[in-house]
């Protein structure tokens, strides 16, 4: 029998990694469970895109211009992090490589003291670091590779009451304020309707079966909405935390002139904000292009948009929000108020000095 391929040692290694991280996560008490975790399926992940570079006929060492191999400084080849192996193998806007990014922040930013709470907060973006591995592992290798087989719906206690949307806000509450604002921070940066996908954040509602029990019947089994009786579908209405309006689609729907801006962001700061303030946020955070860019519809559309039709910039509500977390600090409010352009070569006593058209807001 021909040996096995160096590749699929690297995805046996990572399969290991992440099994590893769930025994690690579902052990009982709360020692650092959510860091092993994290720092585990880091390791599942780097090994497994390892793997399928390897396995493409790919190449997994820095190089530099010349195209010559980087050494370690402590010795080998220095081989491509994480963030450049899924750089490579997923586009910006994949929600599997939004999920992986956000725990790779989220590690630098737990306090063990408070890890049990941040689990809480964070635990359908966990789920669905481990569903995205589970089934990126058999898209890319074939369901012989799969993990299904060895993991198991862990057995937990916990009670489900009327207050269950009270104790996840007590729960959040409890959380520091760095990692809360790093959070919101972060879901503010994602493309719209990003945050919402199961990929990113899996979240589900958790029914208990009750009725007569047959030979075919599993522990867990997944119903459509759709297919749901009135009795369930009521259950369900009682502990949505979020409210889905369908709305018709119209332009600057729910988006904010620069002057609405102002006022909800003044209302809530104890520090002057007005339109000078403003303008120097947009610049500080670059939440748009500055006037007369080449693009000017070239914003981040967490926050701002930009009309063409009325050649106008609108801002969102997350935008507000943002404003208000950020600027709340007061020396994040200095540098913003203190904000100047970056010093550049200035032209010549001859040259002609233009000074292009100002775009509102």
């Amino acid at each position: 029998m021909a040996p096995r391929p160096r590749w699929w040692h690297t995805l046996q290694s990572s399969k290991a990694e992440a099994l590893l991280a769930v025994d690690l996560y579902n052990r009982s008490g709360n020692e650092r469970q959510l860091e092993a975790f994290i720092v585990h399926m880091n390791l599942g992940w780097t090994k497994l895109l390892q793997a399928r570079t390897e396995e493409s006929g790919g190449d997994l060492i820095v190089r530099d211009e010349r195209g010559w191999r980087k050494r370690h400084p402590e010795g080998g080849y220095l081989y491509k992090p994480l963030r450049e192996l899924l750089a490579e193998q997923f586009v910006d806007t994949d929600p599997r490589r939004n999920n992986i990014v956000f725990f790779l922040g989220l590690r630098n930013h737990i306090e063990h003291r408070h890890e049990a709470k941040v689990a809480a907060l964070v635990a359908g973006r966990t789920q669905a670091l481990l569903i995205n591995y589970e089934q990126t592992l058999v898209e890319w290798f074939g369901h012989d590779e799969a993990l299904g087989s060895e993991l198991r719906f862990p057995l937990f206690v916990s009670a489900i009451t009327q207050d269950a949307v009270e104790a996840v806000k007590r729960v959040r509450a409890q959380v520091p304020r760095a990692i809360l604002d790093w959070l919101q921070d972060f879901d503010a940066s994602l493309e719209p309707g990003l945050s919402a996908d199961q990929r990113f954040d899996f979240r589900i509602y958790l029914i208990p079966y009750t009725g007569p029990k047959s030979e075919a019947d599993a522990s867990m089994s997944f119903i459509r909405e759709d297919d749901l009786t009135d009795a369930q579908r009521a259950a369900i209405e009682q502990v949505r935390t979020i409210i889905r309006e369908k709305r018709v689609p119209v332009e600057d729907l729910n988006r904010f002139k620069v002057g609405e801006v102002v006022e909800q962001v003044a209302a809530r700061l104890e520090v002057p904000f007005n339109s000078y303030m403003h303008t120097q946020a947009w610049k500080f955070f670059a939440a748009r292009p500055p006037t007369g860019a080449p693009d000017p519809a070239a914003t981040k559309p967490q926050f701002c948009v930009y009309n063409s039709t009325f050649e106008q910039y609108t801002y969102t509500p997350a935008w507000v929000e943002y404003l208000v977390r950020h600027l709340t600090d007061p020396a994040e409010y200095s540098l913003v108020r203190a904000w100047r352009p970056p010093v550049t070569s200035s032209p010549s006593a001859d040259a002609p000095v233009s000074t292009p058209a100002q775009t509102p807001g």
